[in-house]
């Protein structure tokens, strides 16, 4: 069994409505950040939030309240600014030329002459590793803590050092982080906000939005077959996921689905009554599993036991099934595809509608890893969510 960290950050303050940098600096939560935690709190009422810390800082203390009674850790605190502190980045441009641009290009800088970024990377993962190894197996834990913090842990989850290709996470969303017994981390679910009706402040480019949504699940799920090219309907608790779904659903100027059955099925449950009719593109399809299409993970592998062991004991990314697809190939089918459409769209809020591994694929090659990292994301649950923001620069998660 694994054990699970979530991460939660603190309610929209003040300093986040007028974009100042906060850092150990505290600011008191606004009334749409108090509104933010007490629609956290009906998100989690009934659950047992059993082990429960967070930064010391008041901002994080009173948003972990409405969670229950969270044990103070100076370590989860934000990372220092120095005389950052109180400042807009457009101050910080005008004060102190040069810094911000070396943080951002992922210099180990030290920010306002606070901390040393590599100084506070060890300290986060410090605290990440000194709760995990405390914890035992199916056990877990929450921690309330900040959006540097958040994006800290989940950029090293994902081996950058520097800069990771993510947005920081909005004011009281949830990050969930899966240990094995083997201390191999999972990045399961990344800045979820589901809960509020919208993030009115938020740091990061802007651009135009792609909400990429896997269908709900399959009769071909249940029974964990690839289905790739081939079709299975979706059950009634699949159409149920999609449906719950719809209500968290983004506005959206256009929708596009994956031809297939069960997403055209899964677009259509999306946008009942809404006006918007989704567009079937082929870009979309599922990843293509060859001879391997309709089997088992323990039928493919008795089928073809040495392609495999090449692809799934060796981590070689070769053609699925012999005449299918490769990882790499379904993902930069597929973000050609959304880049095409994004480029082509007039508007700003785009929908596609996919499946889970070609999702999974097109999210791993847009964070620059390949194949054999594959596995620091999940497999997207079915009905789930996965946002990128494409700007005139690089598409961010």
């Amino acid at each position: 069994m694994s054990r699970t960290i979530t991460f939660i950050r603190h309610g929209e303050t003040m300093a986040n409505v007028e974009t100042r940098w906060q850092g150990q600096l505290d600011a008191e939560l606004s009334p749409t950040g108090l509104d933010q935690v007490a629609r956290l709190g009906k998100r989690v009422a009934g659950r047992d939030v059993s082990r429960l810390i967070s930064s010391d800082l008041g901002r994080t203390m009173n948003t972990a309240a409405v969670l229950g009674d969270p044990i103070p850790d100076s370590r989860w605190r934000e990372f220092d600014v120095g005389r950052w502190e109180g400042l807009t980045s457009e101050e910080v441009q005008e004060q102190f030329p040069g810094e911000l641009e070396a943080l951002i290009a992922g210099e180990d800088v030290s920010l306002g002459g606070g901390e040393h970024l590599s100084v506070f990377r060890e300290r986060i993962t410090d605290a990440f590793w000194d709760l995990a190894d405390s914890m035992d197996d199916g056990d877990e834990a929450t921690v309330v803590t900040h959006g540097g913090v958040i994006w800290g842990i989940a950029s090293d989850v994902l081996g950058f050092g520097g800069n990771a290709p993510m947005i920081p996470a909005h004011n009281t969303s949830f990050t969930h982080i899966t240990i094995d017994s083997s201390n191999r981390r999972q990045l399961s679910v990344f800045n979820d906000s589901t809960h509020l009706d919208s993030v009115p402040t938020q740091f990061g480019p802007e651009g135009k939005l792609v909400t990429v949504i896997r269908h709900g699940q399959t009769e071909g799920n249940l029974v964990h077959r690839w289905q790739g090219r081939s079709d299975s309907p979706l059950t009634a608790n699949g159409q149920d996921q999609v449906a719950s779904a719809a209500e968290h659903l983004p506005p959206l100027d256009v929708l596009y689905t994956s031809p297939l059955g069960r997403t055209m099925h899964t677009s259509q449950i999306l946008t009942e009554g809404i006006d918007l009719d989704p567009v079937p593109h082929d870009g979309l399809v599922e990843m293509a599993f060859g001879a391997w299409e309709d089997l088992t993970f323990e039928e493919s592998a008795a089928q073809d036991p040495e392609l495999f062991e090449q692809v799934y004991r060796r981590e070689i990314d070769l053609p699925r099934g012999r005449t299918g697809e490769s990882f790499a190939e379904a993902g930069e089918r597929i973000a050609s595809a959304i880049a095409r459409l994004v480029a082509s769209s007039n508007g700003d809020r785009l929908g596609a509608v996919s499946h889970g591994a070609a999702i999974r694929a097109y999210v791993t090659g847009i964070a620059g890893l390949g194949f054999a990292e594959r596995n620091v994301f999940a497999l997207p649950r079915n009905s789930s969510m996965s946002s990128v923001v494409y700007s005139d620069q690089t598409p961010v998660l």
